[in-house]
């Protein structure tokens, strides 16, 4: 069950007709992250009476916000509260590879919170929530949208499946690093570690992906990414169910450059999901497998 919210700080960071932009602190208590407890993002609060529709943002590896603020302006401007996420990492990238399932469901725990605030809040409609990511806030928002059925819709870009194939095939400098750090602590060739990995991460995003209603996502492959390789993501566009999809002619860091009508797209598919008056989400869970899933957060 959701932690009580503890504590909550707001600073006003800009103030213009349309919305107040906040710089907010929160303490869930979850006090079994020690200082993970504390959570801390960007609140574009609108400033019309009537309450709002709410996007949540999850930015990549590294929690590099300003390249979700175009997002986050967009939604705004067009009568969206939103919540830029900081992303928060507790401990390393190779620590993290080593024992990776933890970090999974601590996100996922922390992002849940985050919803458990918004839904406090009057000013925001938690009935028309929506969930977009990035790289690694694409993943996360997969977590979010297949297991919290508070999600209305979402937008995933740049992620894929399986974790352990692609944690090992990856080119990204900072998971080379790691990967080439915990084959070299463990022991292990690429064969062992993915089978290593494969023992150790519980909720590979393609398990986790049958339990999303496909309908009510749209994705964002590219189809040069060797980061995130296009296989890879592929597998998951598979596992979803074949989602509504953006394909780029880009790699990993270059889909940048689309990212003005990338943003158009999500809001698009946004305003015409939230219109329909769906009472399904994103989440299609049992109630067996979320009830099991949660327990073992406990």
């Amino acid at each position: 069950k959701p932690s009580p919210i503890i504590t909550e700080k707001m600073t006003l960071a800009k103030d213009n007709d349309q919305y107040r932009l906040y710089e907010v602190k929160i303490d869930v208590g979850l006090n079994e992250f020690d200082h993970d407890s504390i959570i801390t993002f960007d609140y574009y609060e609108q400033q019309s009476e009537a309450p709002s529709p709410v996007v949540i943002l999850l930015p990549i590896l590294n929690g590099k916000k300003h390249l979700m603020r175009p997002f986050a302006s967009l939604f705004a401007d067009k009568g969206y509260s939103v919540i830029i996420i900081d992303t928060l990492q507790g401990s390393t990238l190779l620590d993290d590879l080593k024992d990776p399932e933890p970090s999974i469901r601590k996100a996922l725990q922390r992002h849940r919170r985050v919803i458990d605030w918004a839904e406090s809040r009057d000013q925001l409609d938690i009935s028309r929530l929506g969930v977009l990511g990035v790289s690694l806030g694409g993943f996360n928002a997969l977590y979010l949208s297949a297991l919290d059925k508070r999600v209305n819709v979402a937008s995933i870009a740049l992620a894929g499946g399986s974790l352990p194939d692609l944690l090992v095939n990856s080119d990204e400098r900072r998971i080379t690093e790691a990967v080439a750090g915990v084959k070299e602590d463990l022991s292990l060739d690429d064969q062992q570690l993915m089978e290593y990995l494969q023992q150790k991460i519980v909720s590979d995003t393609l398990v986790i992906a049958p339990h999303v209603n496909a309908d009510r996502m749209l994705m964002v492959l590219a189809k040069y990414d060797k980061s995130v390789p296009y296989s890879n993501q592929l597998e998951l566009y598979n596992a979803m169910g074949q989602p509504e999809a953006v394909t780029l002619p880009t790699g990993h860091n270059s889909a940048a450059i689309y990212i003005f009508s990338f943003r158009q797209r999500v809001l698009a598919f946004f305003n015409k999901k939230l219109s329909e008056g769906s009472k399904s989400g994103t989440a299609a869970i049992s109630p067996d497998y979320c009830e099991e899933f949660f327990a073992a957060q406990e």
